[in-house]
């Protein structure tokens, strides 16, 4: 599994990062495998990475207020899954489970602090991309009230506040 060829083959990498950063950033990530039945995340949870998955499914479960579990997709192969709580802070949203063995690319938000701290422009244009990625997100499940596009970069710049002297 060659991570470099990964990210360049994703999105959200592709859209955000040019050759060299995606390179900076593959030779920072690791390898991961779950086994069929094992949790990724759990909703509420605080996100300290994201995983591209290579090989396999995973389930994206909401758990409701009377604590009932919902399906509510199921990604494979170049999808990601828990980009939005490493990016913004927030506590997962979701619990996600491997429906089968699964090989994944786990990138760290450490991995991801390295590589903004040699390009602070970078945390506008990924947020930029994840901005586009949550509204679509909001569309598609009727979600109200989902942030604009210009508090959801604040959201992303206060995340990464640390490398930049603070929050902006």
């Amino acid at each position: 599994m060659d991570a470099r060829d990964i990210l360049t083959q994703t999105a959200l990498f592709a859209d955000a990062l040019n050759t060299e950063e995606i390179k900076f950033l593959a030779s920072q990530s690791r390898p991961a495998f779950f086994l069929a039945g094992t949790r990724l995340m759990n909703q509420g949870d605080f996100g300290g990475s994201m995983f591209v998955i290579v090989k396999g499914e995973v389930s994206v479960n909401l758990v409701d207020r009377d604590a009932r579990e919902q399906s509510v997709a199921a990604l494979g192969p170049g999808d990601i899954v828990g980009e939005m709580s490493l990016f913004t802070g927030d506590r997962r949203t979701a619990t996600v489970s491997a429906i089968s063995n699964v090989d994944a690319v786990e990138i760290t938000k450490w991995s991801l602090e390295r590589v903004f701290s040699k390009s602070p422009g970078l945390v506008d244009r990924f947020a930029e991309v994840l901005a586009k990625r949550q509204a679509e997100l909001n569309n598609l499940t009727s979600t109200q009230g989902g942030s604009s596009r210009e508090a959801f970069i604040r959201q992303a710049r206060n995340a990464f506040a640390g490398l930049f002297g603070g929050a902006r």
